[in-house]
């Protein structure tokens, strides 16, 4: 019999990633563990999101020591270019190229949907359960699903662990604390075939990414590994709500919601390609993004709950501004899962004694280090999005050596 039960209350790649973690270990025939996810099925979900790049320290070894390299390997982009950064202002003027097509990728690119493929295919049938989306905890500790069915945890799991998101309801039964809006809101687009829809911004993207910045405003360009392209049109708005209200004021017709945004970009002196690619996209694809982050210094931090602990964006969500937010979800899954182990080596009595004390370590560990990241996204995004961007971000860069 397992010594020890784990929930995880999430499927995105940070839940996956620890689930793999104690299922792969040598004491996983000490551990049992199953995955509550939202999502109907693997193919339900309409947004699929862009590529990451998986970094050394961080997301790559987690997938090492979950002994999953060969399958990421086997659908990363190591080209060079794949990792290139163009960054121009509003007028299309290119102002910084970084990445070189004779030096070697040490940050590989994967598309979001292909890393939790990777998760997926690699974790015993039945692991995950679909369509068992968490409405709420209750006070006594029961995950109350949105098809009004509950899931008692007390006698149950040994340990909760919240991996659902910025607005992880796991985490909302440990704390009060809340993450806040950052400020900067906008919309996601998708452009499927770029070589004969929009070639202009095909050419500007490459094979990476390309950024522009200017007026408080953003734009986007993300290659993904099918050949399309991810647009990200973000501004520094009053509040969260702003997308929504676009949407909204345009009945929910999204083709008007493109041209409205595509306006927004003319009336601040964008240049016309840039304008042009956003009225390209499949109007089909629109979503609005509200990004929200943590008030640094501590306002991640949480007391300890015995028998409940969060990762990934429930522990410390962060903006996009750094590409650090799956790759720390990536590490604290592997934190996590070596003290999860280390508690299941015990015996008897003691092993919750050890689970309770080394869950408590790995999040005074993972404040810590994510901290850190929090701060590097938090000064990026500020930089980003000042009146005198991108001059202000090319600063920060040459600061940073």
């Amino acid at each position: 019999m397992p010594s020890l039960n784990i929930a995880i209350v999430g499927g995105g790649p940070a839940g996956l990633t620890l689930a793999n973690l104690l299922l792969a270990s040598p004491t996983s025939n000490k551990i049992n563990v199953t995955v509550f996810e939202r999502d109907a099925s693997t193919s339900s979900r309409v947004t699929k999101g862009g590529t990451l790049d998986l970094h050394a320290d961080t997301g790559l070894a987690a997938l090492d020591a979950a002994g999953l390299r060969p399958a990421f390997d086997a659908r990363a982009r190591y080209d060079p270019l794949s990792s290139a950064l163009t960054i121009a202002d509003r007028h299309g003027t290119v102002v910084l190229n970084l990445g070189d097509a004779n030096e070697a990728n040490p940050r590989p690119e994967i598309d979001r949907e292909d890393l939790k493929t990777v998760l997926l295919d690699s974790l015993p049938e039945g692991t995950v359960h679909w369509d068992a989306h968490v409405n709420s905890v209750t006070p006594d500790g029961s995950l109350e699903f949105r098809s009004g069915a509950e899931e008692p945890t007390v006698g149950k799991y040994d340990l909760v662990v919240g991996a659902e998101g910025a607005w992880s309801k796991v985490r909302a039964h440990i704390t009060e604390s809340r993450p806040v809006f950052s400020g900067i809101s906008g919309f996601e687009l998708h452009i499927a075939d770029p070589e004969t829809t929009y070639p202009d911004i095909a050419k500007k993207v490459g094979h990476g990414l390309y950024y522009a910045f200017g007026n408080q405003q953003s734009f986007a360009g993300q290659r993904l590994g099918n050949g399309s392209i991810m647009l990200y049109a973000m501004a520094r708005t009053e509040g969260p709500n702003d997308p929504q209200e676009l949407i909204d004021s345009c009945g929910g017709d999204l083709g008007r919601v493109q041209q409205r945004l595509k306006k927004r970009y003319e009336d601040a002196g964008w240049a016309p390609e840039i304008c042009d690619a956003i009225g390209a996209a499949d109007p089909a694809t629109i979503r609005g993004w509200p990004l929200y982050e943590y008030v640094l210094p501590d306002g991640h931090v949480f007391a300890h709950r015995p028998g409940w602990t969060v990762l990934g964006d429930a522990a410390h969500v962060m903006t996009i501004f750094a590409g650090e937010g799956v790759n720390t979800g990536m590490r604290d899954a592997l934190e996590l899962a070596k003290r999860v182990r280390e508690a299941a080596d015990g015996e008897g009595d003691r092993i919750m004694e050890a689970l309770d004390r080394l869950v408590q370590e790995y999040e005074e560990e993972m404040f810590e280090r994510s901290r850190r990241m929090m701060t590097e996204t938090f000064l990026n995004k500020e930089v980003l999005f000042d009146e005198r961007a991108p001059e202000s971000a090319i600063e920060r860069l040459k600061a940073q050596g």
